[in-house]
């Protein structure tokens, strides 16, 4: 048997190629069927999310080690584009849960393992990452909020303005500044479940696109959490979401941006080609500009699509140099002192090229699909929706290009 088999000009490994095949499966059964009516309803997709437990792939980034699927960033990233084929909000909320992944799996002590990356590794839990704050916006390094320590416990009061899978999740992961006199940067990482007295989600999700995915504000109102919750010290958190969490959560984000354009992509060219103009008795798909854009949108979303490739491959290899500062104890250190590492601007180009070219692809397909594309419902239209959510999406398009900015001109970084 060979070791890797070349489908759509990626060699992939065995693994690699299940993995995918189980979320092309899922998305075909479950999550595109259902995905009219969530966007009709802006309900959150709970049996999207059941399927999902049961498929193996919420533990797919936990080590095998530790009882999960000994996934890495490239697997993921065909994982989620998969699913993003399906349905872009059951994809974000899987992206949101897999950002929790390496950075508890980096931190976790023996019990942790057992106590909370077991039960994802077996399909019982997923979770969701409270990250933004009312103060500092999509700033996601800056945290207002601070925990309390209260003999073998901490008290957490933190208002989060944006959680997808808000009142959802089963736990949530939630950074918060380690202690009152902590710098806005130097942030505590907690585990929480979603039963603890106190959380509060606030109102309801009814976004112009991505109606699915329960973005709502949560308030942990004075939560009550044991100090075995806490993952790594009190004031390493900034260090570890730049290194495990970050390449994940924006290598998600782009992909299920470019799984979104595919769909666009796949729906234009099915209407073309089924589209005949009883005047000429010719499709659609013999007008020269019609053929033009759908090379246009072709070339777009291979030019995506091969720079997350490279990128979750850049990921791959940066995460083995971060254990092994991990274990040398220095990965604080070298996070801080060397913020304009280019990777990370890699990393945050990446989201920026593939929000932009979900939104071009979009808006190429409803062109093409005319009148009927444009009607509530159409899968393009529904696309063109969603499309434009990326831009904004924490860290904004925005402030992404203010960080790579800074590097370029050689200013400080704002966590600096």
């Amino acid at each position: 048997m060979p070791n890797a088999l070349n489908l759509d000009g990626i060699a992939l490994t065995r693994e690699q190629g299940r993995w995918r095949r189980v979320a092309e499966k899922l998305a075909a059964e479950v999550l595109r069927p259902n995905a009219p009516e969530l966007d009709r309803s802006g309900a959150f997709p709970e049996a999207n999310i059941a399927a999902l437990k049961a498929s193996g792939l919420l533990g797919l980034l936990i080590p095998k080690e530790m009882g999960g699927g000994g996934g890495d960033v490239v697997t993921a990233m065909l994982v989620t584009e998969a699913l993003a084929k399906g349905c872009i909000s059951t994809a974000m909320i899987y992206t949101m849960h897999q950002s929790t992944l390496p950075l508890m799996c980096a931190l976790a002590t023996e019990p942790q393992v057992a106590r909370f990356l077991a039960p994802i590794a077996r399909g019982e839990l997923f979770g969701a990452f409270a990250m933004s704050e009312p103060g500092s916006g999509n700033r996601i390094w800056h945290m207002d909020s601070h925990a309390v320590a209260d003999g073998d416990d901490f008290v957490i009061d933190s208002f989060k303005s944006f959680c997808t899978s808000a009142g959802h999740a089963d736990f949530y992961l939630v950074p918060t500044r380690g202690h009152a006199e902590a710098g806005a940067a130097d942030l505590s990482l907690f585990w929480i479940d979603a039963d603890v007295p106190g959380i509060e989600p606030k109102g309801e999700w009814d976004g112009m696109g991505l109606r699915g995915n329960g973005s709502r504000p949560l308030h942990f109102n004075k939560c009550r959490v044991p100090a075995g919750n806490r993952f790594g010290d009190a004031t390493a958190g900034f260090s570890f979401m730049m290194a495990y969490s970050l390449p994940i959560y924006l290598v998600g984000l782009a992909t299920c941006y470019l799984g979104l354009a595919q769909e666009a992509f796949d729906a234009a060219v099915g209407h073309v080609k089924r589209r005949v103009h009883s005047d000429t008795g010719r499709s659609l798909a013999t007008v020269e500009t019609v053929q033009r854009y759908a090379a246009e949108m072709k070339c777009r979303i291979d030019q995506a699509r091969a720079t997350i490739l490279r990128v979750a491959q850049m990921s791959d290899n940066a995460t083995v140099l971060f254990d092994e500062f991990n274990r040398a104890g220095l990965l604080d250190e070298i996070i801080r002192d060397n913020p304009d590492d280019p990777y990370f601007v890699e990393l945050a180009e990446l989201k920026i090229l593939a929000s932009e070219m979900a939104v071009q692809v979009s808006h190429t397909a409803l062109q093409i699909c005319g009148g009927q594309g444009y009607k509530r419902g159409h899968p393009v239209e529904r696309c063109y929706r969603d499309a434009r959510a990326g831009s904004l999406m924490g860290p904004s398009d925005d402030t992404l290009k203010v960080i790579m900015g800074n590097q370029l001109l050689g200013t400080p970084q704002p966590w600096a």
